[in-house]
């Protein structure tokens, strides 16, 4: 049913692809592709702040709660970057990002970051009780690998072109 309806906007966004302004001026794309990187740099700029932190590796004399509170806001316009940058690279050209094996790895890989960071790494943070720092390390690690995955898909979509 995901599927349908994906399919269905989709070709909806293609039928008006014309007058789509990142399709019509050829400076459009490369402006809003440039805040999507900036925000994607902040975003996961703080959260690796963070996930060093759980792992005792950086900023010590800061409680981790602590930390994790002054970068939320940080975390926070990052991810609201995203949400609106990246739908809109996305009209460009639907049916294309849709089919590229690396978009759909990145929308994987996107979705257990962000799921991942406000499940375990917020609740890891949160503890009043300090969590071992085996544990913390683990799930830091987790962090970064999942972050990690939503960049180098988010690079390589550039690589797998899809012919119609």
């Amino acid at each position: 049913m995901i599927a349908e309806i994906a399919q269905v906007a989709a070709q909806t966004a293609k039928d008006s692809i014309s007058l789509n302004p990142i399709n019509r001026w050829e400076w459009v794309f490369p402006l809003v592709e440039s805040i999507h990187i900036c925000g994607f740099t902040l975003l996961v700029g703080t959260v690796a702040v963070l996930d060093l932190r759980l792992s005792d590796l950086v900023l010590t004399r800061q409680s981790i709660a602590q930390l994790a509170r002054a970068l939320a806001p940080w975390i926070y316009l990052g991810i609201a970057v995203q949400f609106i940058t990246g739908p809109y690279l996305f009209t460009a050209s639907p049916p294309d990002y849709l089919h590229n094996p690396s978009f759909r790895m990145k929308m994987y890989f996107l979705a257990a970051a962000l799921l991942f960071h406000f499940t375990a790494v917020r609740g890891t943070a949160g503890k009043s009780q300090p969590i071992g720092v085996g544990w913390r390390r683990l799930v830091a690690f987790v962090s970064i690998a999942l972050w990690v995955g939503v960049m180098f898909s988010g690079l390589s979509i550039g690589f797998f072109a899809v012919n119609d």
